[in-house]
């Protein structure tokens, strides 16, 4: 049978019946140069290929964020013609059935490669059968179909997703009376109506977010499979709940490729607002929800470190005994600005996070943040020991708000920058040290509290940085914390990253207590009780 004879063949078979080919490709930039092309046949394995670069490319760093491929993977790979020639031996005929998410930026490759496919686009077959879907990318309508593809946009996992949307399709193109490959060719020819799309319809079922509780608790967005989306906690699990659902225009694309998909809840009624919050890391790391960025385990660790800085581990030890932290990236720049500021005047280790200025740049910046701020040049203490000093007057002259401000990532350097980074440095030491210090303590203690639409107090007793009792209280006194006489050494040595999550939780839980003037009261020993201005005071520091 003549290639064109087959071809004319696969154009009358049945959608459910015929043999496509599934092709993806990651590149630089939609113009190229190409990175990896992927490419297979439902119940066939995934094949994919890396491509080597032309001399002197290189993977822009924003593409390597988002496809996990570096440099050194792509070194490796093969001629772009070897992998393009690997595919076209695998077509049955030519030109082959082919099936692309968004095959704009895939057309550019096929015509360069003279690739003999006959392409269509679940994109734009999507945007006929969904046309009131909030997002359709490859993401959110493989999740719509109730399957997972993870952050990394890697070929083979994009071939194996359109796999997926492909076949879910099919029956719904045979309920609009497309059968055949020829029927979908003509059917996406027409012109799609732009009036069609009046309004965002959510594929949750309207009558589940309805029924849930005004209350507080826990709740989880569902995929058909049932795998969570997201894992959030609420004062009222019926109105926030129902909040995703009220706007049309002004949310953020994350969340509506979230709400694309989630078409289940399931959800948890708790005691109290605070309780709630206190589940929620742990579920998150439980489930792993792909829509939640904050308090998930993957490279995270807890840091430990001497009051230099300058030695560093993941476990409290002689020498090593001031902790916890949440990450070393902190503690790195820190070292690097003390070490400047002796003999070296060395800012290189800077450079390992975001935050590295030029050589030249941040010598005139140190000389100036020098000049206004002595006490950093004093030799009678530790240059660690003058920098936390400086954070510590910073943060009493009011410049509260740099910890919370995040450096860009491309800026033009000047020295003024320089200053101000240095200034935010010292202010984000002096309060990680400030942190720890409190969550140190905070791993032994037993709160008392009450919020508005609870019934009556509620005792909360926390031991070695679990909570050990959630109960109502009859008392307004806190009890006495059960490990409140552990040494500093013993706390640390019980501190994972999920308890370390755990007390930032209830620290940011505390703050919300206090500005909304709820009765709180924190017993840290037999006789350390911080209650209404005392708590207050303290919490402003944290």
């Amino acid at each position: 049978m003549s290639p064109r004879w087959r071809l004319y063949a696969c154009s009358g078979m049945r959608l459910e019946l015929l043999e496509v080919l599934i092709v993806d490709c990651q590149a630089c930039s939609a113009k190229g140069p190409l990175l990896e092309v992927g490419w297979g046949r439902p119940g066939d394995e995934v094949q994919a290929r890396l491509i080597r670069l032309p001399a002197g490319e290189r993977v822009p760093p924003a593409v390597a964020r988002i496809t996990g491929i570096t440099d050194r993977l792509v070194e490796d790979g093969v001629e772009p013609h070897r992998a393009w020639d690997e595919l076209f031996a695998s077509l049955p005929c030519r030109p082959a059935p082919t099936v692309v998410h968004f095959a704009r930026f895939e057309q550019p490759f096929f015509e360069a490669a003279q690739a003999p496919l006959d392409v269509v686009c679940t994109h734009e077959i999507a945007r006929r059968l969904f046309p009131e879907l909030p997002r359709r990318s490859l993401r959110a309508l493989a999740g719509y179909f109730g399957h997972g593809v993870t952050s990394l946009r890697r070929a083979a996992e994009h071939v194996e997703a359109t796999v997926v949307v492909w076949r879910s399709m099919v029956p719904l193109l045979a309920a609009e009376g497309v059968n055949t490959w020829s029927e979908l060719q003509e059917w996406l020819a027409e012109p799609v109506d732009p009036k069609r799309r009046a309004k965002r319809a959510w594929p949750m079922p309207r009558e589940l977010r309805l029924a849930l509780p005004d209350a507080p608790g826990l709740y989880r967005m569902l995929r058909t499979s049932g795998d969570v989306l997201y894992v959030g906690k609420a004062t009222s699990l019926h109105h926030r709940v129902n909040s995703y659902f009220r706007k049309q225009h002004g949310i953020h694309e994350r969340t509506l490729e979230m709400l694309s998909q989630a078409r289940g809840l399931s959800f948890e009624v708790t005691d109290s607002p605070l309780e709630a919050a206190l589940l929620e890391p742990d579920e998150i790391k439980r489930h792993r929800p792909p829509y939640n960025v904050a308090l998930t385990i993957d490279d995270r660790a807890v840091w430990f470190t001497d009051p230099r800085l300058s030695r560093r581990a993941q476990h409290a030890s002689r020498g090593c005994e001031l902790g916890p932290f949440p990450g070393e990236e902190l503690l790195e720049q820190l070292c690097a600005f003390a070490a400047s500021l002796g003999d070296a005047k060395d800012p290189t280790a800077l450079g390992r996070g975001r935050w590295g200025p030029p050589l030249e740049l941040y010598r005139e910046g140190l000389t100036l943040v020098s000049k206004a701020h002595p006490e950093l040049v004093e030799p009678i203490q530790p240059a660690m020991a003058r920098i936390l000093r400086l954070g510590a007057r910073l943060w009493r002259e009011g410049r509260r708000d740099r910890d919370e401000v995040e450096e860009p990532e491309r800026r033009e350097w000047d020295s003024a920058l320089v200053v101000n980074g240095l200034e935010r440095l010292a202010l984000r030491g002096a309060l990680a040290v400030r942190r720890a210090r409190w969550l140190t303590r905070l791993a032994e203690s037993s709160l008392v509290w009450s919020e508005r639409g609870v019934v009556g107090a509620r005792v909360l007793v926390i031991s070695s940085a679990e909570f050990v009792r959630r109960a109502p209280s009859p008392d307004a006194e806190p009890p006495i914390p059960p490990g409140h006489a552990r040494p500093t050494r013993e706390r640390h040595a019980n501190f994972t990253i999920a308890k370390l999550d755990r007390l930032r939780v209830l620290t940011t839980e505390l703050k919300r207590l206090v500005s909304e003037q709820h009765p709180a009261a924190l017993r840290l020993g037999p006789h350390t009780t911080l209650s209404g201005p005392r708590l207050a005071r303290v919490l402003e520091w944290l």
